[in-house]
């Protein structure tokens, strides 16, 4: 497979994304997508043909039990799986879900599943009884594959559905696991992938939205999304994201490994700087994916040098935004390798990439078909450098929220423009900017402010590893910025020293943290570590 490398030039790579603006419409484009395969070619036969291809090549090792995961051996136990489920008459319109950690047959699971053309519906087994049971009653799945220490949970969450379950570690006695599909069929080596019935626009897997504003949405993931040119790696890599199968990541690493035959590290234990360090140096690991808040850890962790990363070529990190201190430090820390900024939702997938160090504020061009504009309340389309919501047009249609067609027209107009919800803005270099949430605009005595700014300006200080900057209610003035601080380890910082910072920074009277102060262990989170602002909010006036 042709592959552009991204240890390439960022000259190289911003041309390969080169973004262009019609000033008429005031629309912004992404170069044409690369048609290396059909667009109606599945996601199950691109990896099917790489595994049959290339059956030598260690395409997963596990950090828990040393397992090294070959391409003949995840062809064949993926094979067997997918001819049990035509077996059983699953098929495009079905569910089967899998609610796991990452572990050795995870991926093959999934690849069946990939190859059946049979969605997957994957949950974060993290999550409590009551959302799984509200998630599941809406996709119904037919199988579900879990890991035996939430079986219990995951059984009485979806009892009324009465689904058939298959342990993938942990077995729990009385239960099937899925090594009883494992035995061999008689002509497997004939298989071959079933065909997509809708084409490239099929739904392949179902991801939940992140629930940061109630009950996560069932989001439809197009085969189209995963049948894309790769820029990232080639076979030589060995990848890592901390990401399980239910997060766009962990979906895409997981793709990633089985189409280009790149080694991917996988472990279930939680991340910390110290784990992943260790990772990085044992396994020579050289493009790695994070959240800002593992970076912002990273890079406060002494074990954390250059030496250790020097197999490093380059780091993704997406979800959210990182201060220039903490870009320029990360920087360091890479010696070796690329930092790369992307913006994305798992409702669009990949939207824009940034590896250019010329703009190191903005999350960079538009990805391959896509276009975008930046649109005012009025519904009018803004030129650059004016801040509007990002509308999105991947071109494709999107299949919307799985059994919510009222929440997917909300989100999707008539015409095929994705109201994100970020607000943002191009510069005259067709560089895109993301300043925030439209949802998380506040304002104070009739001003508007934007959060996640005075959160820029907090995370410069050394001392603060996260922070969340919520609005308190007050009945005169509007509502009041107030500060959730994390400290680093020992650090010492107080109240005042915070405030004192962000009005030397931010002299406007309507930016200033008028609400105060709270320093707390950690920032509420949902089970893929995006912030929870509501909860925030809540524990800032609890406090």
């Amino acid at each position: 497979m042709p592959v552009i490398a991204v240890a390439a030039s960022a000259k190289l790579i911003m041309e390969f994304l080169e973004c262009s603006y019609d000033k008429k419409e005031r629309v912004w484009s992404g170069a044409n997508p690369p048609s290396f395969y059909d667009f109606n070619c599945s996601a199950g036969n691109i990896i099917y043909r790489n595994l049959k291809n290339f059956p030598s090549k260690v395409c997963q090792v596990s950090d828990i039990d040393g397992r090294e995961l070959t391409n003949r051996e995840l062809l064949t136990w993926s094979t067997r799986l997918a001819l049990y489920f035509k077996k059983i008459g699953l098929r495009h319109n079905d569910v089967i879900g899998i609610v796991a950690k990452n572990s050795t047959y995870t991926s093959a699971v999934a690849v069946g599943c990939f190859m059946n053309c049979t969605p997957f519906h994957a949950v974060n087994s993290v999550l409590d009884k009551d959302t799984i049971q509200q998630i599941f009653k809406v996709t119904a799945p037919k199988i579900i594959f879990c890991d035996g220490e939430v079986y219990e949970k995951i059984h009485e969450a979806t009892r009324s559905l009465k689904p058939l379950f298959y342990t993938l570690t942990n077995h729990t006695e009385g239960v099937a696991k899925v090594e009883d599909l494992l035995d061999p069929i008689p002509n497997e080596n004939l298989y071959k992938p079933e065909p997509l019935v809708l084409g490239g626009e099929q739904t392949v897997a179902i991801l939940c939205s992140s629930g940061t504003t109630g009950v996560p949405k069932c989001v439809c993931m197009s085969n189209y999304i995963l049948n894309c040119e790769q820029i990232f790696v080639n076979s030589e890599d060995i990848i890592f994201t901390n990401s399980c199968l239910d997060w766009m990541t962990g979906l895409y690493f997981t793709f990633l490994s089985a189409s280009t035959s790149c080694k991917r590290v996988i472990t279930n234990k939680p991340f910390t700087p110290e784990y992943m360090t260790a990772l990085v140096k044992k396994y020579k690991i050289s493009f790695i994916s994070a959240a800002p808040r593992h970076v912002s850890a990273l890079i406060a962790c002494p074990a954390a040098t250059t030496d250790n990363f020097s197999s490093i070529r380059s780091c993704l990190v997406g979800g959210g935004c990182i201060s220039l201190t903490t870009l320029q430090k990360l920087k360091g820390l890479f010696k070796n390798g690329k930092l790369i900024f992307g913006y994305g939702m798992t409702e669009t997938s990949h939207m824009a990439m940034n590896p250019d160090d010329q703009y190191p504020t903005s999350v960079g061009k538009l990805f391959f078909g896509v276009k975008m504009r930046i649109v005012d309340e009025a519904g009018n389309n803004l030129p650059p450098n004016e801040v509007g919501e990002v509308y999105i047009n991947t071109g494709h249609v999107w299949n919307g929220y799985y059994g919510n067609p009222i929440e997917t027209k909300r989100y999707r107009d008539s015409d095929g423009w994705f109201h994100t919800g970020d607000m943002g803005y191009f510069d005259e270099n067709n560089m895109l900017y993301i300043v925030d949430r439209k949802k998380d605009i506040i304002k104070y005595q009739g001003m508007q402010y934007w959060p996640s700014e005075i959160e820029q300006v907090i995370s410069e200080l050394p001392e603060v590893e996260e922070v969340c900057v919520v609005g308190v209610y007050d009945e005169r003035h509007g509502d009041a910025a107030g500060a959730v601080v994390v400290l680093r380890q020992s650090a010492k910082l107080t109240k005042e020293q915070v405030k004192d910072h962000v009005r030397r920074r931010l002299p406007l009277d309507h930016k200033q943290l008028h609400a105060g102060v709270i320093f707390v262990d950690r920032l509420p989170q949902n089970a893929n570590g995006k912030t929870l602002k509501k909860d925030a909010q809540a524990l800032f006036k609890n406090k």
